[in-house]
């Protein structure tokens, strides 16, 4: 009788977990730019990615401030997660600069985003992690829509990681982490375009300072992270002599400048709550200059513990990064062929670009989570998230965005 109530104890939290999994389709969720950050963990996603201070689970540790690696200074912990993800984008164009007026909605939908982590205690003060995710991402296809000239996009970058936490002293700890970056591109105004493939490697570094025994400052340094594609679009050869029939094309994920802190001085220690600030600089980032601008990311979220559950909440601003005044070129790029001949680039058909193929113009989420301890040494964390829907007029044509996911994970204690 004992092992039945035990197993009923465990069965309702999963089913409510699980159940999260297929909330409405009125879920939406964002991202920052092209980046991802830790918004798709299984746990941290459910705090809106919250974790500079302290970190809910490895995984975040792993992918965000290595200096919370040194939480995990017992034993090993694994963790192994997945978080689906749709985006939802539609566009209107009036035919200012394409001569034919068009509306539809983007074909680019549904991933899935992985999570694989794990940290190493080597002692009680120096930890390692590894892990695999997707950082950053962005995609949309209107190549069925007469008189877009099929406008058509895709980035996604997989990331390695390798970190190390240090405690210098019973309330500072360092870290650092190497990223090594596989990206895949295709870009352009017309469906002339090929997926492109390269690597890129970039580095973390970041401190965690215990105030008190309740809370604790964060901070950290990531640099950017560069990958060059090579003949990822057409063109227009005979506008461009000596360049071959396609652009060799650099996109550099931007450089972040981090904080946060974190409190988990009310009800007994049961009530955490974190805040962090991140700074995009995608003004200074390869492609990215040309057609976004810096953002300030605020986040908000919390944790309740009751008992072997643990239910979060999470709150994110970004203003939407769309640059405001641009110029004739995308990275290096100044023509593209198209199914009407040569586009020379200008400023209107820029902003064309930027509404048809880098438009994540989404700037408030929601998020929510629930963990379980099913053993000792199992936990199970879920979330679902959720953006406001925001539209915008980007020069002829009018883009509206949101996205949602859901996102489930199990991490092993090993002592």
């Amino acid at each position: 009788m004992r092992t039945l109530s035990t197993i009923k104890k465990i069965a309702s939290p999963i089913k409510f977990a699980v159940a999260g999994l297929f909330v409405s389709s009125t879920a939406f969720s964002a991202n920052y730019g092209t980046d991802l950050n830790n918004t798709m963990l299984p746990a941290a996603g459910g705090v809106a990615g919250v974790s500079i201070a302290h970190s809910i689970e490895p995984a975040a540790a792993v992918f965000g401030n290595p200096a919370t690696l040194t939480q995990y200074n017992e034993g090993t912990k694994f963790s192994f997660g997945a978080t689906f993800y749709k985006p939802d984008v539609k566009a209107s164009h009036n035919g200012g600069n394409t001569g034919v007026p068009w509306s539809g909605k983007s074909k680019a939908t549904n991933y899935l985003v992985p999570t694989v982590a794990v940290t190493q205690a080597f002692s009680d003060k120096m930890v390692a992690g590894l892990g695999l995710t997707v950082q950053s991402g962005i995609g949309s296809d209107f190549r069925d829509k007469p008189g877009s000239l099929n406008p058509d996009s895709e980035l996604l970058v997989f990331t390695a990681n390798v970190g190390l936490g240090y405690k210098l002293t019973d309330n500072l700890s360092l870290g650092g982490a190497v990223t090594i970056g596989n990206g895949y591109l295709q870009m352009g105004l017309s469906s002339n375009t090929a997926s492109s493939h390269g690597f890129g490697v970039r580095g973390t570094f970041g401190a965690k300072y215990d105030v008190t025994e309740s809370t604790s400052l964060g901070a950290y340094y990531r640099s950017p992270l560069k990958i060059k594609y090579d003949n990822v679009v057409d063109n227009g050869a005979a506008i461009a002599p000596g360049k071959g029939n396609f652009w060799d094309v650099n996109v550099e994920q931007p450089q972040e400048f981090a904080i946060g802190v974190s409190n988990n001085s009310l009800l007994d220690g049961n009530l955490r709550i974190g805040a962090d600030v991140i700074y995009k600089d995608w003004s200074s980032a390869d492609l990215y200059k040309d057609i976004f601008r810096d953002q300030t990311i605020f986040a908000l979220g919390g944790e309740l513990k009751t008992g072997a559950a643990k239910w979060r909440l999470g709150y994110t601003h970004a203003r939407d990064p769309i640059k405001r005044n641009v110029g004739s070129s995308i990275a290096g790029v100044t023509s593209m062929g198209s199914p009407v001949g040569t586009l020379t680039l200008n400023p209107s058909l820029v902003q064309y670009f930027q509404a048809t193929n880098a438009e994540p113009i989404w700037e408030d989420q929601v998020t929510a989570g629930f963990g379980y301890a099913l053993t000792e040494s199992l936990a199970l964390d879920t979330h679902v998230a959720f953006a406001l829907k925001n539209r915008e007029t980007i020069g002829f044509t009018s883009v509206s965005a949101s996205t949602w996911q859901a996102g489930l994970g199990l991490t092993w204690s090993f002592k």
